[in-house]
C-alpha cells in the first residue's frame, strides 16, 4: 500500500473532537518532551478538543502526572489519563473478577524498585525473586541495558512455581533517550509462550480503554463519538492495534519505536517503501501517519 506521512497534526484537526494520546515515543523519550508536543497540545486544548492521555507506564495516575510535569506537560493541557499501572493497582485493590480473587500470598515485583509506588497503600509482601511468592507483578527491567535473557533464570522459576503473572506493561521495548529499553511486555510474552497464566493491562487490550473512556465521562467529558475519536501513538502493535480493537481511528508516529527499522532520515520521513511493508504486515492498520506529535 501506498503511505503518505504528514508532518503534524493540523489537518486532521477538524475531523476528530476527543484524541487518545501515547506518551512514551508520541510526547516524550522519557527524557524530554518531543519538540512541537507541547504546543500541539496546546493548540488542541484551544481548538476545544477532549485530550486523553493512555499509557502503558506502570506507575500509578499520580506519579504519571509528576513525571509529565516534569517534562513541561502540565495538567491543564489534558483532560484525563489512564495508565497500566493504575489498572494493575485498582485490580490488585478491588479483585474484580475470579483471575483476581485467586491470587494468595507474596508478590514476586519481577522490576526496577522506583516502581513499587505501584503498590503504595497496599498490605502486600513483596519478594524480589519468585521463591516464597504467589503471583508475579512485572513492570520491566531494573536497567534499560538489560535484555531478556538477563530474566531467563527468575522467568523459568517462576514457570516451574506456576505462579501468575501480572503485566504491568504490555510493551516489548519502548524508547528512552536514543536507545530502546525492555518491558514488562516482553517478560510476559516469554512467560505466556512458555504455558505461563498472564493478566495483561493497558494496549493493545480492550479493558484499559474502557477504563480511560469511564474516567473521562465521570470527569464530564461524556460518551465519545468513535467516529470522531483519533488515537494517536507510536507503536503499531499497542497504539493502532489497541485503537482497532476499541472501534477507533489512529494515527501511527514513525519517529519512535519502530524509528530503528523505518530508516528514519535526516528530516523525520521514513523509507516509503520500509514503512509500508510495516503496515502491510501488520493485521491493524493505522489511519493517518504522523512524523510527529506536532501541529
Amino acid at each position: 500500500m501506498s503511505v503518505k506521512s504528514l508532518g503534524g497534526i493540523r489537518s486532521l484537526v477538524d475531523r476528530y473532537d476527543t484524541y487518545v494520546i501515547d506518551l512514551w515515543g508520541t510526547l516524550h523519550n522519557g527524557i524530554v518532551a518531543y519538540p512541537g508536543a507541547i504546543e500541539a497540545l496546546t493548540r488542541l486544548k484551544a481548538a476545544g478538543k477532549q485530550i486523553t492521555l493512555l499509557s502503558n507506564v506502570p506507575r500509578r495516575l499520580q506519579s504519571a502526572v509528576e513525571l509529565l510535569e516534569g517534562f513541561g506537560i502540565r495538567p491543564e493541557m489534558y483532560d484525563v489519563m489512564m495508565t497500566s499501572g493504575e489498572s494493575v493497582y485498582r485490580s490488585l485493590r478491588d479483585r474484580p473478577n475470579d483471575w483476581y480473587r485467586k491470587l494468595s500470598g507474596a508478590c514476586w515485583h519481577l522490576g526496577n524498585p522506583r516502581d513499587r509506588r505501584l503498590f503504595d497503600g497496599m498490605e502486600l509482601d513483596l519478594r524480589e525473586e519468585p521463591d516464597g511468592a504467589g503471583f508475579c507483578v512485572a513492570t520491566g527491567a531494573k536497567m534499560n541495558e538489560e535484555r531478556l535473557e538477563d530474566y531467563r533464570k527468575d522467568l523459568d522459576r517462576g514457570l516451574a512455581l506456576g505462579l501468575p503473572m501480572i503485566c504491568a506493561n504490555p510493551d516489548i521495548v519502548v524508547p528512552v533517550g536514543d536507545m530502546l529499553a525492555i518491558c514488562a511486555g516482553a517478560f510476559a510474552e516469554y512467560y505466556e509462550g512458555k504455558g505461563g497464566d498472564v493478566c495483561w493491562h493497558g494496549k493493545p487490550h480492550a479493558p484499559i480503554y474502557k477504563e480511560l473512556f469511564a474516567e473521562l465521562e465521570a470527569t464530564g467529558g461524556g460518551s465519545i463519538d468513535p467516529v470522531r475519536t483519533l488515537a494517536i501513538g507510536d507503536g503499531l502493535y499497542t497504539d493502532v492495534a489497541g485503537a482497532a480493537a476499541a472501534g477507533i481511528p489512529s494515527a501511527l508516529l514513525v519517529g519512535g519505536v519502530h524509528r530503528p527499522e523505518l530508516k528514519i532520515n535526516w528530516r523525520g520521513k521514513p523509507d516509503c517503501k520500509t514503512l509500508a511493508a510495516l503496515i502491510d504486515n501488520a493485521d491493524a492498520k493505522p489511519n493517518h501517519v504522523l512524523r510527529r506529535f506536532a501541529w
